[in-house]
């Protein structure tokens, strides 16, 4: 099941005791590309294979499950979305009810021979609105009235307007031969059965590798000319890299990382870089579990002047993406239209941020700021400002922006404490739980991730684990969410993201760039800068 909104970008599993599920490959019988395969080398590992679950909702499993649950529509390179399973676009036939009609390509069917049908996308809406169920969101779905139709077209009806009708209405479904009458918190754990598009699962073997094969009954679109693919995930950084020199890996879709600098001047590779829909950013904990101090705006404040996030990106990425500045919003990138820069009122100033902490009181910390400073402030009635500072593990240019960030705060009597985990504890259990006082992640959208956003910022919402709430700016974000015209949408949002930036409840840190490196004797794998990632045209891979 493709997730339509926003994915979280992360650092990969731990290696665990090995296991193979499914038949076929074993981790010894993989190597370098041998005939039609391509190994791809990946930071990280799914989970399992529930998609957009509570648990899960990583951008791993998206890789994996993308081209099996395959899409209506899917987004191409340039973010639009094009017809893959459906026949043309949908239609919207009605505005009161909004009322859309989709019409899949008579070719368009499961491995197994039967037909995906409208019967398909009925079992998957289904799915989403059983409150047995746990999927991570349930937005669009909730928002459906009836679903008309058993065969190739199809009617959705909806009780309300949803902006986000086109992508719900592209989402790759399940199967409903196998989900009807499915306990789904307990589905798809290790395996799926069928697939819609490209290429199916084959074998997982835990903690090394996962392999999907060719789907030779997918007749809506072109056919896969490889055989398999191999999803090969390293922990390690540096260890990923070198797997890939010694072409024990043809393909890579890596996190930034300084390493990139020298395939770029490697000529036995090519290297795809653009700046994608993916942020990295640092939430603050407004939730009970999370420190006190969080919950004054002074501290959020002093923490957001205090880090040079300009420094940060010139540090960081002046090797491999040259002139990256830091994102001044969390709703637009810089790259897109409706961008504007709401948080770029607090730029770097140590002073002001020693200014603002005694003036409200607080004591113990430096004069002025110092890179040598030791001495760590205490405010009246929140105590010490020393915070954990969570993120994931295995990830070297995650953990030099800690470091950076941790150093400039110290300075300034602001202490942060690691808290580093894999990304199988970090997002399955501390994450969801708040257990946290700040946290850095990167999501990963698509240009219609604004209207899902208000999952993260609203009162409420879905996906708002910091626990977040502006009243007035959620009323705003959910008009967002019923406004068709896009203009109108975004003019909703400047005024909302201005209600958060003097909030604060989060620092944009930057729009990530994303990368695809290749072997020459690879053709095909472009970046793909939204959920959909390098295999969206997996079906033009050549090796």
């Amino acid at each position: 099941m493709r997730k339509r909104s926003l994915l979280p970008l992360v650092g990969a599993l731990a290696i665990v005791a090995s296991l193979v599920v499914g038949p076929g490959a074993s981790a010894e019988s993989e190597g370098a590309a041998q005939g039609s395969q391509v190994v791809f080398i990946h930071d990280q590992e799914p989970p399992n294979l529930q998609g957009p679950w509570v648990g899960n909702n990583l951008y791993a499993t998206s890789l994996v499950l993308n081209n099996i649950w395959y899409g209506g529509q899917i987004r191409d390179a340039s973010g639009v979305l094009v017809p893959r399973l459906f026949q043309g676009k949908p239609k919207l036939l009605k505005k009161k009810p909004l009322t859309i009609q989709a019409t899949y390509k008579k070719t368009a069917k499961w491995a197994d021979g039967k037909p995906v049908t409208g019967r398909d996308f009925r079992a998957t809406w289904q799915v989403f609105i059983n409150p047995q169920h746990n999927p991570i969101s349930r937005t669009g779905f909730e928002d459906i009235k009836s679903v008309k139709g058993n065969g190739k077209t199809f009617k959705v009806v909806f009780k309300k307007v949803y902006a986000d009708w086109e992508s719900l209405v592209s989402t790759g479904v399940y199967p409903a031969h196998h989900v009807q009458g499915r306990d789904m918190n307990q589905t798809f754990l290790n395996s799926v059965p069928t697939s819609s598009g490209p290429w199916m699962f084959d074998s997982w073997q835990k903690g090394t590798q996962l392999v999907v094969r060719k789907n030779n009954r997918f007749t809506a679109g072109p056919k896969m000319k490889l055989n398999r693919l191999i999803f090969r995930y390293i922990l390690d950084t540096n260890a990923r890299f070198q797997a890939l020199k010694a072409n024990e890996g043809q393909v890579m879709e890596p996190q930034p990382q300084l390493q990139i600098a020298e395939f770029l001047r490697d000529r036995s590779f090519a290297v795809s870089r653009k700046i994608g829909f993916a942020w990295e950013h640092i939430d603050f904990q407004y939730g009970p579990q999370g420190h006190a101090a969080l919950k004054k705006k002074f501290i959020r404040e002093a923490i957001i002047r205090g880090s040079n996030r300009n420094q940060i990106a010139n540090a960081l990425y002046g090797t491999i993406a040259p002139g990256l500045r830091p994102v001044q919003s969390h709703i637009y990138k810089p790259f897109e239209k409706y961008y504007k820069q709401p948080f770029a009122k607090y730029g770097f100033n140590q002073r002001t941020a020693l200014n603002l902490l005694r003036r409200n009181g607080c004591t113990g910390g430096p004069s002025s700021p110092s890179a040598n400073n030791s001495d760590i402030f205490s405010c009246p009635g929140v105590g010490k400002l020393s915070f954990r500072f969570s993120t994931t593990t295995g990830n070297q240019l995650r953990a030099l922006t800690f470091e950076i960030i941790q150093r400039q705060l110290k300075s300034i009597g602001i202490e942060l404490v690691a808290r580093f985990q894999v990304a199988g504890t970090l997002f399955g259990t501390t994450l969801p739980s708040s257990d946290w006082d700040l946290i850095m992640f990167t999501y990963v959208g698509t240009p219609s991730s604004p209207i899902t956003a208000r999952d993260i910022w609203a009162c409420g919402g879905d996906q708002n684990y910091m626990n977040y709430c502006n009243r007035k700016a959620s009323k705003l974000m959910n008009r967002v969410a019923v406004t068709l015209d896009e203009a109108q949408r975004a003019k909703l949002w400047h005024q909302a993201e201005t209600m958060m930036a003097n909030d604060i409840p989060s620092i944009p840190v930057y729009a990530r760039p994303v990368f695809v490196i290749r072997k020459n004797s690879v053709k095909g794998p472009v970046v793909n800068p939204t959920t959909e990632g390098s295999p969206w045209n997996v079906s033009a891979w050549s090796a």
